[in-house]
């Protein structure tokens, strides 16, 4: 009798079971079907703002400058050329610099998009180091009146964590065949040839490089242009004439754009997916509750 009883509760956990999984499979379903719903929902709403009336495209260049995140401006405003509706582009910079290659690879970007479609530089809080190095692409710099401009110059950060590196035990064992192979470490300091090889092969060049293109792209000798290329930031004002063309503000901008342009909207264009939000929809508490009868 007990035994029938016992077989019983093990087949009706099963059927439990069974039907739990199902629930969990229709859940999953159901956030899917959402999902996908809200995805072309948006990429609808999104997508009419574009094909409705003329706009103008707002970038806000907000990250440090990187070659993947370089790769995905490019892609967006690639995209917008396309589109008849998108009169002109609008870049703000909130950038305090990053990778040279990728800097340069966008500053060359510009001067190719803008014969196709204009391109305008608004300086909102920072365009330093590689965030100037891009925004000189372009005449004129328009600028707030406290934004920071400049940091022209080469930095290679380097941390030596020898010390720690005693004290848990860690030892480096790099097999290299060059002399120069492997001129940096964590577990040591720069020696000074190290430094010498680093400084003439690595950051000179690339400073050079830095100042030619900021150079020709501004218009100034690099004679002039080294007297405000040794690394400091400037205040905009500052360098009125010189790394920046106008100071102005964000709103006096935009207006200056609809008085050439005439009636049009300004739209920021998204540079990362938006995430779906989680529903609480019911049937998740029906699984909870399904899940604590399955564990009587």
């Amino acid at each position: 009798m007990d035994f029938e009883k016992e077989k019983l509760k093990a087949e009706l956990k099963i059927f439990k079971i069974k039907a739990l999984k199902e629930r969990i499979i229709l859940f999953g379903v159901s956030l899917l079907i959402i999902a996908e719903a809200i995805f072309l929902i948006s990429l609808f709403t999104s997508s009419k703002k574009n094909i409705n009336k003329p706009y103008v495209a707002v970038i806000n260049i907000n990250k440090t400058i990187t070659t993947s995140y370089i790769d995905t401006l490019t892609k967006k405003m690639e995209a917008l050329l396309k589109d008849k509706n998108c009169k002109e582009y609008l870049l703000v910079f909130n950038t305090p610099g990053g990778s040279p290659s990728a800097s340069d690879e966008f500053n060359a970007f510009l001067k190719w998009i803008n014969k196709k479609k204009r391109v305008n530089i608004y300086v909102e809080s920072m365009a330093a180091s590689g965030g100037y190095y891009i925004a000189s692409a372009i005449k004129p710099i328009i600028a707030n009146k406290n934004a920071v401009v400049g940091s022209i110059g080469v930095i290679m950060p380097h941390f030596v964590i020898k010390k720690l590196a005693d004290k848990i035990g860690i030892e480096e064992d790099s097999l290299t065949i060059g002399k120069y192979k492997e001129p940096v470490s964590w577990f040591r300091k720069f020696s000074p040839q190290d430094k010498e090889y680093l400084k003439t092969h690595l950051l000179l060049p690339t400073y050079e490089n830095f100042l030619k293109v900021v150079a020709k792209d501004r218009n100034i000798s690099i004679e002039k242009l080294k007297k405000y290329a040794d690394g400091k930031i400037y205040i905009a004002p500052l360098v009125k004439g010189i790394l920046v063309d106008k100071i102005s503000t964000l709103i006096e901008t935009k207006e200056e754009i609809k008085k050439r342009l005439g009636k049009v909207k300004f739209y920021e264009v998204p540079l990362e997916k938006k995430k779906v939000p989680f529903f609480n929809i019911k049937l998740s508490s029906d699984i909870g509750e399904a899940l604590k009868e399955i564990v009587k």
